[in-house]
């Protein structure tokens, strides 16, 4: 039986989705569990890191099958990232910003980085 997705939005790293696509041996069922108990949403950016990761020309088409919401990626949000000190890698900032910029609070991720970030939970 298929658990009820949470109603409050979370968002969704592309780790996360990245395993759930592969099939990861390690990560792929944790994160099939993750994407359907929770209502979900994302950068614009996790389309195209997607893309690039595994050459899958619908991954877009894929994630709105799995109901995750596309946020998009503004220049208010680059400009949010460039400021922020934490994470390292400019990309993570940018996830950051999006969520900030969505007020959502919680992201699965099997990335540490976020664990530095105040008032952000990491579920994973």
């Amino acid at each position: 039986m298929r658990q009820k997705k949470s109603s409050e939005r979370i968002y969704i790293d592309v780790n996360v989705l990245y395993y759930y696509l592969t099939a990861h041996e390690e990560f792929g069922e944790r994160s099939k569990d993750l994407i359907e108990r929770y209502a979900l949403a994302t950068s614009a950016l996790t389309i195209w890191l997607l893309y690039v990761l595994t050459k899958l020309e619908n991954v877009a088409t894929i994630l709105e099958e799995l109901e995750i919401e596309i946020l998009p990626l503004t220049s208010e949000i680059f400009e949010r990232a460039r400021m922020l000190k934490k994470p390292k890698d400019f990309e993570d900032r940018i996830h950051l910003a999006t969520m900030l910029e969505h007020g959502i609070e919680i992201i699965l991720s099997n990335d540490k980085d976020f664990d530095e970030i105040p008032k952000i939970r990491r579920i994973f």
